[in-house]
């Protein structure tokens, strides 16, 4: 089955400024779409920092990689022959580029807290969040400071009618005294939804 050029479609369109439409943006893809000049600019710089965020992550991940490997002991390294200040050290670097390696991800997750991250590391240090890990404390700090885009939705609202009992023209006294003198008949009464607590 031969695929005629014209069908198709590129997998990520380029997104070009036209001159001559002025503060508005054709986006060429399957539909055409127009998007306003500050869209087009905050997209591309999105994808300015998206790109560096994951240059910066690659790096991080091969230099753990790397000293990793230096501590791994597959590599006909004998225990006693490393010092252990050498493999105190080796575990430390290899700790702070996973913390970094951590704060890059939660960064790139929620880009809010880039400028306050001294303040999301105090609510870590917390006595009541110690713990947590890094994602999780990153979103109770987003719900507790109210950062979040999305506003959080709450319980459902009930459905349903009203739930007024109904009432079995029998008083409390008077399904008292069944229940103590005809237990069966009260039982069955119950069982039979004749009569109904409130």
């Amino acid at each position: 089955m031969e695929i005629k050029p014209e069908e198709t479609t590129p997998h990520n369109p380029v997104v070009k400024a036209t001159p001559e439409v002025g503060s508005e943006v054709i986006i060429p893809n399957a539909e055409t779409k127009i998007v306003s000049q500050k869209e087009y600019d905050d997209l591309t710089k999105r994808a300015t920092v998206s790109s560096q965020n994951f240059e910066r992550v690659k790096k991080l991940e091969a230099e753990k990689a790397e000293l990793e490997s230096q501590l791994d002991l597959k590599d006909n390294v004998v225990l006693s022959e490393i010092d252990d200040e050498t493999i105190t050290k080796l575990r430390s670097d290899i700790s702070s580029i996973q913390g970094e390696l951590d704060r890059t991800k939660v960064i790139e997750k929620y880009p809010v807290l880039k400028e306050i991250w001294s303040e999301v590391e105090k609510f870590r240090k917390d006595p009541e969040n110690r713990g947590m890990s890094i994602q999780t404390a990153a979103k109770a700090f987003i719900i507790e400071n109210n950062l979040s885009d999305t506003p959080r939705l709450g319980l459902e609202k009930t459905t349903g009618g009203s739930k007024v009992p109904v009432s079995t023209g029998m008083t409390s006294e008077e399904v008292a005294k069944l229940r103590t003198n005809d237990y069966e008949k009260y039982r069955l009464m119950l069982k039979n939804g004749q009569i109904k607590m409130s």
